[in-house]
């Protein structure tokens, strides 16, 4: 997926090693329903004959349809490589289809919504094993770090319990009641809802937006936000140790318990870092007016919504 659809920056972007070392073509959304638009990725790939197919994203919130990505790859002979690293903790708890069946090539974090430790794991048949693991060893990786991979363990231990099973659910259920809230303060929810832990809203009131922009998945630079339900599974905690455990993605400032705001130099809570701030700089200044005080209403409205 293309990096301003909300794709991420591991597929292809210009700044990262995949973008320089291999030949990215990034497929989009509709631009009314923000939905992946099927049709015109088999046309894209019909075009390109790529070597692989990508299937994943950063801030789309609804399940990848994996059958047709496995129909369309096996139309140009390409292999499907799913980036599954923010739903996995989903997929493992059941609240979310699962690739493994349809791709060549399953990756995906450790942390987020699966709670682990700082990490990843891919999974794959055994063709392509030993060259992924050669890839991985020597090749990029120095040497295993044993506490990771014991805290990996656990984590996996943890998501085969029915506890774990109804934290993932209850994830999604938050997101969604977060979602509709929003949308009931006329906040504008990308494709209208969510699948995951994941919304994508509009921070700007609406008497600020542009009345026939796209309603894309991806970030932009005109005020809109990845708003991110970063949702415990309830009162107690389901899994029974009481933790906050983060549905966004597991780096400072992003999977705040309560969520975060990125795009247009505004995050919900005022302060932070800015698009081209610098520590300690002040909050930056809106790219449409009025999208601080949208942020502030999307604070309000969260912490109304799961205060108890």
């Amino acid at each position: 997926m293309g990096l301003p659809y909300g794709g991420h920056l591991t597929h292809g972007a210009p700044g990262n090693f995949s973008g320089r070392w291999f030949d990215f073509v990034g497929y989009g959304v509709d631009p009314v329903t923000g939905l992946i638009d099927h049709t015109r990725l088999g046309a894209l790939a019909r075009a390109r004959r790529p070597k692989a197919i990508v299937c994943g994203s950063i801030s789309y919130p609804r399940h990848p349809d994996y059958e047709a990505f496995r129909e369309i790859a096996d139309e140009v002979g390409a292999y499907l490589i799913v980036d599954a690293a923010h739903p996995m903790g989903l997929i493992a708890g059941g609240a979310a289809p699962n690739p493994v069946p349809y791709a060549d090539v399953v990756c995906a974090t450790t942390h987020k919504v699966l709670r682990g430790p700082r990490g990843g794991m891919i999974l794959c048949g055994a063709e392509l094993a030993e060259r992924i693991d050669r890839a991985v060893f020597p090749f990029t990786q120095g040497g295993a770090q044993m506490h990771t991979v014991a805290a990996k363990a656990v984590a996996f231990g943890e998501a085969g319990t029915p506890a774990y099973t109804l934290y993932a659910h209850q994830v999604v259920a938050h997101a969604r009641v977060l979602a509709a809230g929003l949308e009931a303060e006329g906040f504008e929810v990308t494709t209208g809802g969510t699948d995951t832990h994941i919304i994508v809203a509009d921070p700007a009131p609406p008497g600020c937006r542009r009345p026939h922009r796209p309603r894309a998945a991806g970030r932009r630079r005109d005020g809109a936000g990845h708003l991110c339900a970063a949702v415990r599974g309830g009162p107690g905690h389901p899994a029974g140790d009481g933790r906050h455990h983060h549905a966004g993605d597991g780096r400072g400032g992003h999977g705040a318990d309560r969520g975060s705001v990125r795009g247009g130099g505004a995050r919900a809570g005022g302060g932070g870092h800015g698009r081209g701030g610098g520590p300690g700089a002040g909050p930056a200044e809106s790219a449409v007016p009025g999208v601080d005080e949208g942020c502030a209403t999307i604070t309000r409205t969260v912490e109304s919504l799961f205060r108890d």
